[in-house]
């Protein structure tokens, strides 16, 4: 090293020259995913640009399950009805809102479902993440396993689960 600078070797093979290319196209790729203002909810899910996610077979469950990555669902936040009276229209906003977290968590018209995936997934998230919050659980079933502390069997298992609950449900997201 000289003046600060790092001597490269003189002579490079096509793989070496590959690897080191990639290496900095990803940390590259990291670093502007890190300090980006956009896409904050897919971040908290997948923090770790080039992670590797697992698809349902059908293609219809994954464009949901892709919705549900970035964040970009049909739910409606607040539900807006339009309510009919005598000579006029007038909307009115519903409290109970329409989130993933309530989807997964609390949704009435779904409870058998709902129920069916977190009785599918409890031991394998009671193993990985004692002691968290309920909500918490929701953060575990979406994302790849970036930091979930699971091995990629167990996220087969807890995938398989989620996808046959979007498919249960019979919605669109």
């Amino acid at each position: 090293m000289k003046g600060g600078k790092i001597d490269a070797a003189t002579v490079m093979s096509v793989s070496d020259a590959r690897k080191v290319s990639t290496d900095i196209a990803m940390k590259s790729w990291q670093r502007k995913w890190d300090e980006d203002s956009k896409g904050r909810r897919t971040y908290e899910l997948i923090p770790t640009v080039g992670t590797k996610i697992l698809w349902p077979r059908k293609r219809d469950i994954g464009i949901l399950y892709g919705r549900l990555l970035l964040n970009d669902t049909m739910l409606n936040y607040r539900m807006i009805v339009t309510v009919q009276e005598p000579l006029s229209l007038r909307s009115v906003f519903v409290e109970d809102n329409e989130t993933v977290h309530h989807i997964l968590l609390h949704c009435s018209r779904y409870s058998d479902a709902m129920a069916q995936l977190h009785d599918t997934v409890e031991g394998v998230y009671n193993f990985a993440k004692s002691g968290h919050s309920v909500t918490h659980r929701v953060n575990f079933i979406i994302p790849p396993p970036c930091d979930n502390d699971i091995n990629m069997k167990e996220n087969l298992f807890v995938k398989e689960a989620l996808f046959q609950f979007i498919a249960n449900i019979d919605r669109k997201l």
